[in-house]
């Protein structure tokens, strides 16, 4: 609007109003009178005169235009109407204000077109989907943001084309064709892939153009993958957890139920209807559940082990865990749950098993001793010390071997070593009568450097500290010296022990057997030996009885001796019966080393391929048992009992000597005289053991 208004007077002349008009550079003008617009006049009007020929002088009143249409300042642009004329007076409370042409309407006009042009473009690139539009003639006419990223192509290289050649697969075109709209039609464009709806667009009734607007599921695609495997994930979790033998019970981070498996169930006799959706609260107050893990595991934030007792009386190890979200709450509580009746059973199944294991084993380290040939016996007595030996070797206890010399005290403490948890370790052997007594300190303790003259620079450990994690056997442990044993003492009582020479402590640990041929509860009596020692070391006692105490023995002695010194020297020598029976009455002082002895002698010696009595020496053949009786003399009495009670003492006593010289009841029976069977049921009777 223009607010410089130049306006006529009714009376002035045409010429003069031209004349306005060139000054002014205007081409129309309001005419008032008395401030109140009269008329309109414009260069029409002055070329309409000059056609007409009229007078210059005649006044504008007579050519105006009258009933001029007037503007408010208010009005919208868009209202007015420039079809009735090119001018408009804009009047305000009866007063003009300004003066409006048909120019100034359309430049504002425009300015709105572009305006909302500009609006709906940006609207149009705003949009998330993909829009295309064309003309009648197929020519892109909007080619929206979206489409350009996902086609690679600006809309400057694009718009005026025509759409088959842009995207072909749009089918646009049909649309103007038929008229009709299309909705979720899928089509590709690129390695996109959409769902478009397609419209005509229509203007006066007619179809000017299409429109499309496309839906990018190529993201839809790969979230419903991810949700398909998900899917796949979530059942493989539940087969997971179904499957699991332990019972699995999870809830939320309030301690509401979410799931459980069969286990569960199984264990509990509650199901999904029972503890599902209910907070382990409710099940705590109801009864249900004794106490829960999971309320634990609430208030302390920490996984929590407990106990409980279900409903039906069932007991239950719970094991709950704690998930903690990114803020460090718990959204998730995972608790394991194991019948303890179960494992109870299983335990002691398993202690079953091992108590069974360890019996076989040691039935089997007891078999190994008597096969291996090592100790030779069969004496119920020996059989007892053999086990105590294996029973005591499972322990670290200090072990008191006594016995008489050569009765095998030596092979009963290697027994003991071998069976022992220190079968690893060294085994050191010291015999305390061969060491002379002024040095089984040295022996035994070590010396340091510089001791006594004679010592090595460098020192010397003793035996004790040799036998570290080992085992020390000491042998005629009765012959050390007294002075000596109050170390000795020191040394088994605090498990260290101090150099000869020396002030500092060595700490052993070491195994003590000490074997004697003394009886040192007399030495100690005589003050001969310690008596602090003696109940130190004598822990277990193990008394080996002598040869004499043990003669069923003998035999297999006797045979075990011949198979190794035939053997040794390459001969195939044996032992008729009745050297055997003499063998078997003597006293053998010497015990098992002097039979052994005996046994090598004969075998060297004699020349014939059978030993027989004449072969044994005069001692052997002129002392028979501990009463001297007569060789000739098979029976002897020393008291009256009844007849029947001796005459089954015999029987047994010949069974016995027969069976350690004979192999079968056949064999028996031809020494005895008498029928097989007869002596298959004597040896029942007797509980005499038969080798074949």
């Amino acid at each position: 609007m223009n607010n410089n208004v130049i306006c006529l007077n009714p009376d002035m002349s045409i010429l003069e109003t031209a004349q306005i008009f060139l000054e002014n550079k205007i081409d129309g003008a309001p005419v008032v009178e008395n401030d109140k617009i009269v008329g309109l006049f414009t260069k029409t009007h002055l070329i309409r005169a000059l056609a007409n020929e009229m007078d210059t002088q005649r006044p504008v009143s007579d050519l105006m235009t009258h009933g001029v249409k007037v503007l408010d300042p208010n009005m919208d642009i868009r209202d007015v109407e420039i079809m009735y004329t090119g001018r408009y007076p804009v009047v305000e409370n009866g007063k003009m204000i300004g003066f409006i042409t048909k120019s100034d309407i359309m430049i504002a006009l425009n300015e709105i077109i572009d305006d909302i042009s500009g609006q709906l473009e940006t609207v149009i690139n705003s949009v998330y989907n993909p829009v295309i539009a064309i003309d009648k003639d197929g020519i892109i006419r909007i080619w929206n943001r979206a489409i350009e990223k996902y086609s690679d192509m600006d809309r400057s290289m694009v718009l005026g084309q025509h759409i088959n050649k842009v995207i072909p697969e749009s089918a646009l075109q049909d649309i103007i064709r038929s008229g009709q709209s299309e909705y979720g039609i899928k089509i590709k464009i690129g390695d996109n892939s959409f769902i478009t709806n397609r419209a005509p667009i229509i203007k006066n009734g007619e179809i000017s153009g299409a429109v499309a607007v496309l839906y990018d599921i190529s993201e839809l695609e790969t979230v419903t993958r991810e949700l398909e495997y998900v899917k796949s994930l979530n059942k493989e979790l539940d087969a997971i957890i179904d499957s699991s033998f332990d019972g699995l019970y999870i809830t939320d981070g309030k301690g509401l139920t979410l799931r459980i498996n069969r286990a569960i169930k199984r264990m509990t006799g509650l199901g999904e209807e029972d503890l599902v959706n209910k907070t382990m609260y409710e099940l705590v107050d109801k009864g249900i559940l004794s106490r829960s893990a999971s309320v634990l595991v609430l208030d302390q934030k920490k996984p929590v082990t407990t106990t409980l007792t279900t409903v039906t009386g069932t007991h239950l190890l719970v094991s709950a865990t704690p998930v903690f979200d990114e803020e460090g709450n718990i959204f998730r509580i995972v608790t394991s749950v194991r019948d303890i009746s179960e494992l109870n059973m299983l335990k002691q199944r398993i202690e079953q098993l091992e108590g069974l294991r360890s019996h076989f084993e040691f039935q089997m380290n007891q078999m190994r001793v008597k096969l291996s040939g090592d100790l030779i016996f069969k004496n119920r007595d020996m059989e007892n010390i053999v086990y105590q030996a294996m029973k005591i070797a499972e322990v670290d206890s200090t072990v008191l071997l006594s016995g008489e010399s050569g009765v095998g005290k030596e092979l009963i403490a290697t027994i003991i070593q071998r069976n022992s948890n220190r079968k690893n370790g060294p085994f050191i052997k010291l015999n305390c009568a061969a060491i002379p007594e002024n040095l089984i300190e040295s022996e035994l303790f070590g010396y340091e450097t510089g001791a006594f003259t004679g010592a090595r620079k460098e020192g010397k450990p003793g035996l004790f500290e040799l036998a570290n994690e080992g085992t020390l056997l000491l042998d005629e442990i009765g012959d050390i010296p007294l002075h000596l044993q109050v170390k000795l003492l020191r040394a088994i009582q605090e498990r260290e022990i101090i150099r000869v020479g020396g002030t500092k402590s060595v700490r052993i640990d070491v195994r003590i057997i000490a074997i004697t041929n003394k009886e040192l509860e007399v030495m100690v009596k005589k003050g001969e030996f310690r008596e602090d020692l003696y109940y130190r070391i004598n822990v277990v006692p193990i008394y080996v009885p002598p040869l004499r105490e043990r003669r069923e023995d003998i035999p297999s002695l006797i045979r075990h001796f011949m198979n190794n010194f035939n053997l040794r020297y390459n001969y195939k020598k044996d032992m008729e019966a009745e050297a055997i029976e003499a063998l078997m009455r003597y006293s053998w002082p010497g015990n098992i080393r002097q039979l052994e002895n005996l046994i090598e002698r004969l075998i060297v010696t004699t020349s014939a391929e059978k030993i027989k009595l004449q072969h044994l020496p005069d001692y052997i053949l002129s002392m028979g048992t501990d009463c001297e009786e007569s060789k000739d003399q098979a029976i002897t009495v020393n008291q009256i009992i009844p007849l029947k009670l001796a005459v089954e003492s015999v029987e047994k006593l010949l069974l016995q000597k027969t069976f350690s010289i004979a192999n079968s009841c056949f064999k028996a029976a031809e020494l005895l005289e008498v029928d097989a069977s007869t002596i298959s049921r004597k040896a029942r009777k007797y509980d005499i053991p038969i080798k074949n």
